[in-house]
């Protein structure tokens, strides 16, 4: 899974700056989707903006809230709302 995860990120993700609560700014590849209809009511009704999925190799320790993702693209910034799911090879937050 590990090696489709990682071909899916390659393809389709986008270069980006994790930023923790103590100022650590770690390179990252994110996947973003802005279509939150697939994940129920609760995102709908809230002011969460986006799902941001990053792999664990390179942020180990799972995003906490108030942290954030800052595509380097355009200099978006996604400040992480709550976690949406974690196992050993992906992270995913709801973020605004």
């Amino acid at each position: 899974m590990s090696r489709a995860t990682d071909r899916v990120y390659a393809r389709a993700g986008e270069a980006a700056t994790y930023t923790d609560r103590n100022g650590a700014h770690t390179p990252c590849v994110v996947m973003v989707e802005r279509d939150l209809t697939r994940y129920g009511e609760a995102a709908q009704v809230s002011t969460r903006t986006a799902v941001v999925g990053v792999r664990v190799s390179e942020v180990a320790a799972a995003p906490r809230r108030s942290e954030r993702f800052t595509l380097t693209a355009d200099g978006t910034v996604f400040t992480v709302d709550s976690p949406q799911v974690s196992d050993g090879v992906e992270h995913k937050v709801f973020a605004a």
